[in-house]
């Protein structure tokens, strides 16, 4: 009986603090099944940001697994944005020329429509910033390796970001 009461309880606190599996929205409607997310306007001088950003929220969609990933016409959700800007700034120096770490900030904004163009979750105030090191230039080498890898994971944490807000907003 005591054990019966324990397992009650934890099931009770476990429903009552808001937590849940991942898995569908709970509102998402029924009808809802596939998504198309295209590649995201990009005004930046960072060329290929849109396509990566792009590409990482269609890998999140796939591991949740609560849309088929599909194309704009049969698609019954799009999810797409903007990048609005990004920037790079020294961030930590060894002498007054010599860049020793650097900051990247990235600024966008994305919303979520059905076919009909109906929004239906939106925010125009999505940021990251990531830090990373500078490496000495070596001729023959990528100049600022360390850029590309730091845009690379402010994708992906985006990514994970908008997919939850988006998941939390039902």
């Amino acid at each position: 009986m005591f054990r019966l009461f324990i397992a009650l309880f934890f099931l009770f606190s476990l429903c009552s603090c808001g937590y849940q599996l991942e898995g569908r929205p709970t509102n998402f409607s029924s009808k809802w099944k596939t998504i198309y997310v295209p590649v995201w306007k990009n005004p930046t001088s960072e060329i290929r940001l849109g396509e990566i950003l792009a590409q990482e929220l269609r890998k999140r969609i796939e591991m949740a697994g609560d849309f088929q990933i599909t194309d704009q016409d049969d698609a019954d959700l799009i999810l797409e944005g903007q990048i609005l800007s990004v920037s790079v700034g020294g961030l930590s120096y060894n002498i007054y020329t010599e860049t020793l770490e650097r900051r990247v900030y990235l600024r966008a904004r994305a919303k979520l429509i059905d076919k009909t163009g109906h929004v239906i979750w939106r925010n125009d105030s999505l940021s990251r910033t990531e830090e990373y090191p500078v490496f000495r230039e070596v001729v023959g080498e990528e100049v600022d390796p360390g850029r590309e890898l730091a845009l690379q994971k402010i994708c992906q944490d985006l990514a994970e970001i908008i997919y939850h807000q988006i998941s939390s907003s039902f």
